[in-house]
């Protein structure tokens, strides 16, 4: 349909999906409570990508046949607002620990290549309207937080809340 007056603009439109109506729910934290609390205070966030493969198949006079090869999920980032008692990221530092413990040959240990738990945390990314609907939602598998970022702290900031950033891997996501 092509779209031809502001009327069908609007109707395509609806009201436009808005960067700001999302809500990103985390599992697998020590503390269920804790797991609510980030959903409250991860203040940014992205709804995750993927790239798709090429495999590239020699053809006939050097030419080259072009096919799809495996997807790959790149690492996701969110941002999110230190409490006064470092709740979430102490949380955060606890769940980093466990998964990736200095102790590599500890039985208690959920490393990938060792260990007995197996469990790792699942993320929800939902796009709301703005009623608070979910209209679209992502669910990241297998999670865990690869990088948690410094937090700076300076004199000269006297008006700001303190922020980190998680960078989680993932295995896959699965959307709506």
């Amino acid at each position: 349909m092509a779209i031809t007056t502001i009327q069908n603009l609007k109707d395509v439109l609806n009201t436009g999906a808005r960067s700001n109506l999302f809500r990103v729910t985390l599992t697998g934290l020590a503390d269920t409570d804790r797991d609510d609390d980030f959903s409250y205070l991860c203040k940014a966030a992205q709804l995750p990508g993927s790239t798709l493969g090429i495999i590239e198949v020699p053809f006939s006079a050097g030419r080259r046949f072009k096919a799809a090869g495996d997807r790959t999920f790149a690492d996701w980032t969110t941002t999110v607002i230190n409490d006064s008692n470092h709740t979430i990221r102490e949380a955060l530092e606890d769940l980093q620990r466990e998964y990736g413990a200095t102790d590599y040959n500890s039985e208690t240990s959920k490393t990938r290549t060792g260990g007995t738990a197996t469990e790792f945390s699942t993320i929800l990314v939902e796009q709301l309207n703005q009623a608070g609907d979910v209209t679209y939602k992502y669910t990241l598998e297998n999670c865990w937080p690869q990088d948690i970022s410094t937090i700076d702290l300076s004199y000269d900031s006297t008006d700001t809340l303190e922020e980190f950033t998680v960078t989680w891997s993932y295995d896959y996501f699965t959307f709506k």
